[in-house]
Parts: structure tokens; sequence; C-alpha cells
């Protein structure tokens, strides 16, 4: 019985997971109503959710263009990690380093490939991302293996699992 019990339960926190990443402005009883069961059971487990970090918060999907910021990605080559690279990337994240030099974090993933270290942001200007890039690479000195890479983005077609609203603008990008 208790394996049922389980069963139920990892369905019922899947669905909620579901609803809650395709919009979590829905309040606890229009979730409850579109799941077919009650509030109180939404409510306990999204909270148990939250307690075991499977959500860690909630945001909402800015397009930065019409803000007049342009959205950049870093890609990094790293050494292995060490303690003392781990302890970096959580110092500077910790202190809100990029925060106080005008850029907005949207995104910094540790990954395996080519590259280790994937940082998305975005910059009123191309002389803030300069900046921010810059202050990077002298940070990052010592565990860089190459010189990082920086791009900006034409335009973002899905970010944060919400697909962009004027996707039809992808066309202004054909040539003529």
């Amino acid at each position: 019985m208790p394996q049922n019990s389980e069963k139920r339960r990892t369905k019922w926190y899947e669905k909620v997971l579901k609803c809650l990443t395709e919009d979590p402005t829905k309040s606890p009883h229009q979730m409850a109503k579109d799941l077919g069961t009650y509030r109180q059971l939404i409510w306990r487990m999204r909270r148990k959710l939250e307690k075991d970090k499977v959500i860690w918060g909630y945001t909402a999907v800015v397009d930065d263009g019409k803000l007049n910021h342009v959205m950049y990605v870093i890609l990094m080559k790293l050494g292995p990690m060490t303690r003392d690279l781990a302890h970096l990337i959580i110092e500077r994240m910790v202190t809100r380093a990029p925060k106080k030099q005008n850029v907005r974090l949207l995104n910094v993933l540790y990954v395996n490939g080519e590259f280790d270290l994937l940082v998305m942001f975005t910059a009123p200007d191309h002389a803030s991302a300069r900046r921010y890039f810059d202050s990077l690479r002298i940070a990052y000195k010592d565990f860089l293996v190459e010189r990082p890479i920086i791009v900006d983005v034409n335009f973002p077609i899905i970010r944060e699992g919400k697909v962009n609203p004027e996707l039809k603008k992808l066309h202004d990008f054909v040539p003529m």
C-alpha cells in the first residue's frame, strides 16, 4: 500500500510542477480546478516542492530589447573544478558582483562539453557588457584554459521554457 501512495504523490507532484512551469502566477484554487483536485493538496505539494528545492523560485521572462538592453552569452573553457574555482564562482554569486556592474544575470551554468561555464546576461550597452566580460576574464584568469568568448544574442526564440510571443519577428533576420 505505501508504494501506491508514493506513486500517487509522485503523479500529483509532476502535475503540480507541470502546471507551475506553464504558469507560476496561477492561484492554487485555479490549479486545483484545472487538475480536478482540491486547493489544499496543491498548496501542500507546492510547499513540498519548494522545501525540497525542486523549485528554486519564480521569475518573469522579460523582453530585454524593449528595455533597450542587449542579451549576451559568455562561453568559458576552464581547467578542472577545484575548491578554489568553486569558491570563486560561489563568491561572485553571493556578493552580487554582476549587479554592481550594471548587468543582469539570466543564467550561469556549469556545463559539460567544449566549454565549462556558460554565462547569460543583459546589459544596457556594449560598454557595460565589455566591462563585465573583462571583469570575468580577470577574476577567472588563474582558471582559464583559453580566452573566453562573448556573443550578443540577436533574437531569443525560447527563454525560461517560454516561446517568444513575438516569434514571427524571426522573419526580420531573413536576408533580402
